[in-house]
C-alpha cells in the first residue's frame, strides 16, 4: 500500500459540481489512468480517498487536496502524469507527493482556510474609510449571523482570524483567514453578509476563491508529515 497526496485546482465548470461528484470524478480518473486504487473491504467497497474539506458549490479552489491510497508503490511523477490527463475539465492537477506512513488524514488536522473575495461596491468610498470601517468591524467582541437554512444565529467572531482589504475605483478585494474543519468553521459568505452592514456591498455578487488550507501547526496541509518546503507557501491567499 502507498498513499499519495494530490494537490489540485477546481475552477471553471468544476466549481459548480458538488463534493460527492468530485469524489466520483477522482475515482473515475484514477481508474481511467490505470492506477491501482485501493478499496475498502466489505459488501460495498469504496476507493480509499481522503479529501481535506468539501469546497462549496460555486467557489473556486486554488489549492485543494485529496489523499489516494494505491495497492502498489509508484513514482510520484508517474502518478501525476497518468492522473493529470484523466481528470475532467475544471480539475487541474498541481502536484503529487508520497505521504509518510502514519501521517494524519488532511481533514483531521485542518484548522483554518484562506479565501480571496472580489466584488464591486454599491457605493464608492475612499480606501481609508473602508479600512476604518473594517477595523471597527473586527474590533467587535461578537459578530452574529444566521445561515440561510433556518439555523439559529451564531457568533462567528471567534472564527475570524484576519481580514485584509484592498479597494480602488469601486472594486474591493478581501483576503480572509477563517476557521475551518469540523467545529467552529466560518464561511466567507457569512463574513460578507455581516460586512454588508458596515460596507456598501452585495455579498451574493462576489467571486470567491479558497486559496489555502492550513493545519493546526500553521503549516499548509501539503506539508503535513514532511519537512516544510518554503516554496509551497507561494499561494498564501494574501496580498503579498
Amino acid at each position: 500500500m502507498a498513499r499519495y497526496r494530490v494537490a489540485y485546482a477546481q475552477n471553471g465548470p468544476a466549481r459548480w459540481i458538488g463534493h460527492l461528484d468530485i469524489m466520483r470524478a477522482f475515482a473515475r480518473a484514477a481508474r481511467r489512468a490505470g492506477l491501482p486504487l485501493a478499496y475498502t473491504r466489505g459488501f460495498n467497497p469504496r476507493p480509499k480517498m481522503s479529501f481535506a474539506a468539501p469546497l462549496p458549490v460555486g467557489m473556486r479552489g486554488e489549492n485543494e487536496y485529496v489523499d489516494l491510497e494505491l495497492e502498489e508503490t509508484l513514482p510520484t511523477s508517474e502518478v501525476a502524469r497518468y492522473l493529470r490527463h484523466a481528470l475532467p475539465p475544471g480539475l487541474e492537477l498541481l502536484a503529487v507527493r508520497r505521504v509518510p506512513d502514519g501521517a494524519p488524514a488532511p481533514m483531521s488536522v485542518l484548522d483554518r482556510a484562506r479565501y480571496l473575495c472580489h466584488g464591486t461596491l454599491t457605493e464608492v468610498l475612499p480606501p481609508a474609510e473602508i479600512e476604518d470601517r473594517l477595523a471597527s468591524f473586527l474590533a467587535r467582541g461578537e459578530i452574529w449571523v444566521a445561515r440561510r437554512n433556518g439555523e439559529q444565529p451564531r457568533d462567528i467572531r471567534p472564527g475570524i482570524r484576519s481580514i485584509a482589504v484592498r479597494s480602488a475605483d469601486g472594486e474591493i478585494s478581501l483576503a480572509m483567514e477563517l476557521k475551518a474543519g469540523s467545529q467552529g468553521n466560518v464561511r466567507p459568505e457569512e463574513v460578507l453578509r455581516a460586512l454588508s452592514e458596515v460596507l456598501p456591498l452585495d455579498p451574493d455578487s462576489f467571486d470567491l476563491a479558497r486559496t489555502a488550507l492550513i493545519a493546526r501547526d500553521g503549516r499548509l496541509l501539503w506539508d503535513c508529515g514532511k519537512v516544510l518546503e518554503r516554496n509551497a507557501q507561494r499561494n498564501s491567499g494574501d496580498f503579498t
